[in-house]
């Protein structure tokens, strides 16, 4: 029997990525291979395809795909520099990077709302090292549970739009201070796709609300400044790969409005 599932709003919008990542896996030639994203998509009574019209939805699709690409990516290489680090995923929904970058030594934490990990516990399998926390990345109670905090990589993706300016500097000043050498990916949102956020597909099909934004990668750090960045990668660039003459036209008008991977190390 499919297991039943009741989101909406903002935790709803966990589908969109699980979905895209789904798709790119069954792809004849596809840029990961997300085993547990096929799996659930199969297992959830839910209808992805009716629900999240891949006529509407394409761009969006596209863009999920490369935000993944990109942090399995960096991920990987954080992960090969520092073989026993603590990963730490806020926001994580049904999310399973971990079995795409696992070295045997690293400690996975996963942290999301009760009744995400619950939902989680239900359709992803148990393994060794990771750790799923069920507290809001806000409440720092999981901070607590890290074991290693002397060599952290913290992810943000598809997370830090729904949260106010106030909140994202009060969370990453509290993990500057908790922890030792921490470096962060985050996925960022611009000021124009927050102020234009109607034309935003998932925020049409699920009611979500986007509040915070940049204009550019580097501005977190007037927000943030115990953190530099080190690294900007834009979704365009990687959406090439999925219409290379389309995206290239639209680029000079899409590249600045749209998401983006900010790496960031603490100073």
């Amino acid at each position: 029997m499919k297991e039943k599932v009741n989101l909406s709003g903002v935790s709803e919008t966990m589908l969109v990525p699980l979905y895209s990542r789904a798709l790119e896996s069954n792809r004849k030639n596809p840029a990961f291979y997300d085993k547990t994203a096929t799996k659930i998509v199969k297992n959830l009574d839910y209808n992805f395809a009716e629900r999240f019209k891949e006529s509407k939805n394409k761009m969006n699709f596209w863009g999920c795909a490369a935000r993944t690409i990109i942090l399995d990516d960096e991920v990987s290489k954080y992960i090969k520099n520092n073989p026993e680090c603590s990963v730490v995923n806020l926001a994580c929904g049904l999310d399973d990077r971990f079995s795409r970058v696992d070295n045997g030594k690293i400690k996975w934490y996963n942290i999301d709302f009760e009744n995400i990990i619950a939902l989680r516990d239900k359709l992803i399998d148990k393994k060794d090292r990771v750790t799923d926390i069920p507290t809001s990345a806000l409440d720092f109670c999981w901070i607590d549970k890290i074991e290693n905090k002397d060599n952290v990589l913290i992810i943000a993706e598809g997370f830090l739009m729904y949260l106010s300016q106030e909140d994202v500097k009060n969370l990453f000043f509290k993990i500057s201070e908790s922890f030792g050498k921490v470096e962060l990916l985050l996925e960022l949102m611009t000021h124009w796709m927050v102020k234009n956020q109607k034309k935003h597909e998932t925020v049409k099909q699920t009611g979500a609300v986007f509040r915070w934004g940049i204009n550019e990668t580097k501005d977190f750090e007037m927000i943030c400044p115990m953190f530099k960045m080190t690294g900007d990668y834009n979704l365009t660039n990687v959406m090439k790969r999925y219409s290379p003459i389309f995206i290239t036209i639209i680029s000079i008008f899409l590249k600045p409005r749209n998401n983006r991977i900010g790496k960031f190390e603490k100073i």
